[in-house]
């Protein structure tokens, strides 16, 4: 109201008749509604120009005063709850602070009471942790446990994972005393909680490790000495006193400062394969063979020679321990001359076992790998054939299978076919343990350069072989039956050491091979002969076989029975049998050398492959499809930023727009196999960008590593298929 007053007053002082200054007030337009008037509404009540301008600027001046009043009244007003929440808190006379509000303080209601950890086992052997891998009973296993959960409680959990039913392969569990240890290996004491530790880590996943340590063990008055018996050996590991075993670790620690004699063997034509003999560490796998004994090959080097488990049988019984990983010295057999001419292989297995530490031991195995042997007796080189040869004898009748020997061979990956060929054409290489390389590429085979070795065979393999979507093999003129048997073997050694196998190579061969041509049914061959034709072939006779051959048709089948050797075309009425006769004269008949040579080294080799649906069965399980490649990936953290969710979903939707072809090279990128031979494929990711950016796979185990800087689908895709579609299957990384 004051405004308008001082309007009215003003207009009276320019001398405004007051007849307009009434009208004024009737229509009731005041400082407001004078701002929003143009200059011709307001022209209607005040005529003079100059009076409107002076009119809008005292209205103006007016508008600005009230709004500085309004803002000044403001600042004073925040201003004072300031000041005031100060005092406040400098004098304390607020009230106690709420322990929800502040800074650090989340959301308790949406809090986890778990968290993810990783379990793994440690076993103490030769001074120092060892980890313990996953096919010896270890391996890292993941759970989640509340945070409340204590070490000792931990410790527990641990027990009955690393030590079912109170047994492993390192011991029985009561033999053992434990404690808990944290991703450095550091000692953690049994009181914390899992939520300390995360707190004090500031990890993202909580590694834990249950340790073990053998307890120390009092030896008994008949295990405190050893006698060898020499009734029917000729070794010369004999004691010549009864002394005690603790006495004689002088005697092996002399032993095993003796400089390493390394000698590569030859299997095969002319490969050289070097093979060590070596026990096994707490971080490697030990596998136990039970085959028949067998005379060792002449040209065999390296070996070590360990008593029985049984002292009764001491000087009888002695059994030959090959495994993979050396702690004992090895013994050397007279070698040949050619040996002596390949010191340079020597020399680099030398350095490859640099960190083998060798000696030989004769006494009571007291553990599973022997390490806790303490009576090395002495030995004389110089009769080792004979000892070897009465080891191998009594070989069977030991209590303890011998373990496999370890071949360690090289591959041109450019002459793969004949390199492979070359190894397998020796019948000994199934009782072995291969560990692959491929020259001049960066890898260690922890199965996946295996993986890729054998991929790699059967791609090439395959090339040479008839038939489309399944092949048969061909006979060739530069292949005898060596060479044949060597294909079989790799069939098998990759089946059962890798679960390997080419899936495009006919199921109908394959059971010939195992059980005989006779255990071929129609079905089976029909089946396998359909996808052995081309596309056009394929229909054609798909036709004839539903009685709807047209004679457009005819031409194409014609070129098929002029292909497989007969020059005209049944009738209608014996087209069928015709067919059946062409099939199983080219999946059968001409192949049937090759069949016997794989049946030698197939047949009965494993017993579950004995009927046409064992075999079905396994080819439909090894056969690659979107959905179940799909359900293989897994990531390696179930929590995932939005970023690396996004590059997830950008994988699972690549891979299920993969064809057939595609999919298999992306396999093989991620496992070193084209088949399904890994329960999954873990992925795991970096934040690499620009031209460092790009998909890195670890074969041996299944681990695809991505960045997780693709900004679009579209990129993604582009970049894994220039990937897929160049050199990817060189191993160039360690």
């Amino acid at each position: 109201m004051a405004g308008e007053v001082d309007i009215f007053t003003f207009l009276k002082r320019r001398n405004i008749p007051d007849n307009i200054v009434h009208q004024l007030k009737d229509d009731k337009i005041d400082i407001n509604v004078i701002n929003v008037m143009t200059d011709e509404e307001l022209g209607k009540y005040i005529e003079r120009y100059g009076d409107r301008l002076a009119l809008r600027a005292f209205c103006r001046q007016i508008t600005g005063t009230n709004e500085t009043t309004v803002k000044s009244g403001e600042r004073t007003t925040v201003k004072s709850s300031l000041m005031e929440k100060i005092r406040v808190r400098l004098q304390g006379k607020g009230e106690k602070a709420d322990p929800d509000v502040g800074p650090g303080v989340g959301n308790k209601h949406a809090s986890k009471d778990s968290r993810r950890v990783e379990i793994g086992w440690l076993n103490f052997q030769k001074g120092k942790y060892y980890q313990v891998r996953t096919r010896q009973g270890g391996g890292t296993r993941h759970m989640s446990v509340q945070k409340t959960m204590t070490m000792e409680e931990l410790l527990d959990i641990g027990k009955a994972l690393f030590f079912p039913n109170g047994k492993s392969a390192k011991g029985p569990l009561k033999d053992f005393k434990f404690d808990v240890r944290d991703f450095s290996h550091c000692p953690v004491p049994l009181e914390n909680t899992v939520q300390q530790l995360y707190d004090q880590t500031k990890l993202r996943m909580l590694r834990i490790y249950t340790c073990s340590k053998e307890k120390d063990k009092e030896l008994s008055p008949k295990d405190a000495t050893i006698m060898l018996s020499d009734s029917d050996t000729s070794s010369d590991f004999e004691p010549t006193d009864h002394r005690p075993i603790k006495t004689r670790r002088k005697q092996r620690l002399s032993v095993r400062n003796q400089p390493r004699r390394y000698h590569p063997s030859r299997i095969g034509t002319d490969h050289p394969v070097h093979h060590i003999e070596r026990s096994s560490d707490s971080d490697e796998e030990t596998r136990e063979s039970s085959r028949p004994p067998r005379l060792a090959p002449p040209e065999m080097i390296t070996t070590e020679v360990m008593s029985s488990p049984s002292l009764d049988d001491a000087g009888s019984n002695l059994c030959q321990s090959r495994s993979r990983h050396a702690s004992q010295e090895d013994c050397l057999f007279p070698a040949s001359n050619q040996d002596a001419d390949e010191s340079d292989s020597a020399l680099a297995l030398a350095i490859h076992a640099s960190m083998e530490d060798f000696e030989v031991q004769v006494g009571p195995i007291s553990g599973y790998y022997g390490d806790d042997q303490d009576d090395t007796l002495p030995w004389n080189p110089h009769h080792l054939n004979s000892l070897q040869h009465s080891t191998l004898n009594d070989d069977a009748a030991s209590p303890r299978g011998s373990e496999k020997e370890v071949h360690y061979v090289k591959f041109r990956r450019v002459n793969i076919v004949q390199d492979v060929l070359n190894v397998f054409m020796d019948p000994r290489v199934m009782e072995v343990q291969l560990i692959m390389e491929l020259i001049n590429e960066k890898a260690l085979d922890g199965e996946g350069v295996s993986r890729e070795v054998y991929s790699a065979f059967w791609e090439l393999f395959l090339q040479q072989c008839e038939g489309e979507d399944e092949r048969v093999p061909r006979l060739r003129p530069d292949y005898s039956e060596k060479e044949w048997q060597a294909v079989g073997r790799v069939w098998i050694k990759g089946y059962m050491d890798h679960n390997i196998i080419p899936i495009r190579l006919s199921p109908a061969f394959i059971l010939s091979c195992c059980q005989g041509v006779s255990s071929v049914d129609e079905e089976l061959l029909m089946m396998s002969f359909l996808r052995y034709l081309s596309v056009t072939e394929r229909e054609s006779v798909e036709k004839v076989l539903e009685g709807n051959l047209e004679e457009i048709d005819e031409e194409d089948l014609l070129d098929l029975f002029s292909r497989m050797g007969s020059h005209c075309l049944p009738s209608k009425d014996h087209i069928r049998a015709a067919i059946v006769v062409m099939v199983h004269k080219a999946l059968l008949q001409e192949p049937k050398f090759i069949i016997d040579c794989f049946h030698s080294s197939i047949h009965n080799a494993v017993p579950r492959l004995l009927t046409k649906e064992s075999i079905m069965e396994l080819y439909e399980n090894k056969r690659p499809t979107n959905r179940k490649v799909a359900q293989m990936i897994k990531p390696s953290n179930e929590s995932l930023n939005p970023q690396e969710q996004a590059v997830l979903t950008y994988l699972l939707r690549y891979v299920r727009s993969l064809d057939q072809r595609k999919l298999e090279i992306f396999l093989r990128f991620c496992t070193g196999s084209s088949v399904l031979c890994k329960d999954s494929i873990e992925v795991t990711f970096n934040r690499l960008c620009g031209l460092s950016r790009r998909p890195v796979a670890h074969t041996c185990g299944a681990v695809l590593e991505l960045p997780c800087t693709y900004s679009s689908y579209p990129d993604f895709r582009a970049e894994l298929d220039s990937v897929l579609s160049g050199d990817c299957f060189t191993m160039d990384i360690l």
